[in-house]
């Protein structure tokens, strides 16, 4: 099977027949394994490609980190919080997790471990050679979950 164009569903080049994957509780929805030589920065497993939102990642199936080009995670962020409400502040983010030392998956440099300063209290890394975005398992959702200006009555 292999990922169908334009959508989140896999296709059998033999019955052509389309599957739809199940999302788990963050919306993460695996699809096919991606080439071995791209790997989790946190657990050295391959990353799967993968859908959020309809949005087109990688992700990993052991820890539930994500990988996305930069640009769309703010995007992703503004579509899951129409559907998911602010539910509860945040502890603030350990300031520890910014001398973390993870490394791209692509060109194997270090990311740039940096806070996420749109809510949520998190920490993200960055790669600007290959303009990544890693996202640990469950960031992504602390930071749709924050309340955000949008969501502020007046």
């Amino acid at each position: 099977m292999r990922m169908a164009t334009g959508n989140a569903t896999l296709r059998c080049d033999y019955c052509k027949g389309i599957v739809v994957a199940k999302t788990d509780d963050s919306g993460l929805c695996f699809l096919d394994q991606v080439f071995a030589d791209l790997n989790c920065p946190v657990c050295s497993v391959p990353l799967w490609n993968a859908t959020v939102a309809g949005v087109k990642l990688c992700a990993c199936k052991q820890c539930s980190g994500m990988l996305m080009k930069m640009g769309l995670l703010e995007d992703l962020i503004d579509e899951l919080r129409t559907t998911v409400t602010a539910t509860a502040i945040p502890s603030p983010p350990d300031p520890n997790d910014l001398n973390r030392r993870l490394n791209c998956p692509e060109c194997h440099r270090p990311l740039d471990m940096h806070f996420y300063f749109g809510g949520g209290g998190s920490v993200i890394g960055g790669c600007e050679r290959c303009s990544f975005n890693w996202l640990d398992g469950g960031v992504l959702m602390r930071i749709v979950r924050a309340p955000h200006a949008s969501s502020a009555e007046f």
